[in-house]
């Protein structure tokens, strides 16, 4: 079974078909699960840093083990860039600029709300508290 994504940023509506697989294995780990969540509320392409911030204090409102806050959000920082974004981005649901250290969601965050769901992330009620310039919360 194929879920058809729609690229928002492409004006011809090109269509892209990602496997249903592909979604699961997407949604299988908790951080990728925020990272989603996270970016189905933004835009606008987002900071690395901002991103992983905001994983790291989701991951701190349950124990995870004894490690302080900058250990925490460095662990979260280095997983999303060696582990959680290039699978996110090969499988096509976004894009991961490393030299600009900025992710942008490429399918329309419709696709991702039932998974959401599914996963029981409240997509709707994120704490987006990272200062973010480029999201000025005028969607």
């Amino acid at each position: 079974m194929k879920t058809q994504t729609r690229n928002p940023t492409d004006e011809a509506t090109e269509t892209r078909l990602i496997d249903t697989t592909d979604l699961f294995d997407a949604f299988a780990a908790r951080r990728r699960q925020y990272a989603l969540a996270y970016l189905t509320q933004h835009r606008v392409p987002v900071s690395i840093t901002d991103l992983a911030a905001y994983i790291a204090r989701q991951e701190r409102e349950t124990p995870t083990g004894p490690y302080s806050t900058d250990d925490q959000y460095e662990r979260v920082l280095v997983a999303l860039c060696h582990v959680h974004l290039p699978k996110l981005a090969d499988i096509g649901l976004l894009q991961y600029d490393t030299d600009t250290e900025l992710v942008e969601l490429l399918v329309d965050s419709h696709v991702l709300v039932p998974y959401l769901e599914l996963a029981d992330i409240d997509h709707l009620t994120l704490d987006v508290g990272v200062d973010n310039d480029a999201d000025t919360g005028t969607d």
